[in-house]
């Protein structure tokens, strides 16, 4: 576990802030919509009647990537951070999987990878002691 507790001590500053900015990247759907087919390697369209969902989501993925890039500057904010982006992440995760047989998921294949990565990184950090509050901590 040592081994483990080094490693994100070291690395959990850098990771939030490089893949907060990533995550922030959605933020042109927000402003624009017409961007999302351009942006997703254009496979992915989109309906008059989703519009209001996707310019929704791309802001509050854009917020997400905002926390994780402040929690990396603010120790005191990264557990909460971590679980929510974890947590979202997964689900993107599941909805790609779940969709491969559909010709559009291919449009979706860079927010897979980077939203992987986040997922495998935070069950490492929740697996260390410093993916958990200090009074959960067991103390030695």
């Amino acid at each position: 576990m040592c081994t483990l507790d080094t490693f994100i001590a070291k690395t959990i500053k850098w990771f939030l802030i490089v893949f907060g900015l990533a995550t922030c990247g959605t933020l042109p759907f927000a402003l624009d919509i017409k961007l999302i087919t351009p942006m997703l390697g254009g496979l992915v369209d989109f309906t008059s009647s989703s519009v209001p969902a996707l310019r929704h989501w791309g802001i509050m993925i854009f917020g997400i990537g905002v926390l994780m890039v402040v929690a990396g500057f603010r120790p005191w904010l990264r557990f909460e951070t971590m679980v929510f982006s974890t947590l979202e992440k997964a689900f993107m995760v599941y909805l790609y999987l779940s969709n491969l047989g559909e010709p559009w998921i291919a449009g979706y294949f860079a927010a897979f990878l980077i939203d992987s990565t986040i997922v495998a990184y935070g069950v490492l950090y929740f697996i260390s002691s410093k993916g958990r509050p200090s009074r959960w901590a067991v103390l030695d």
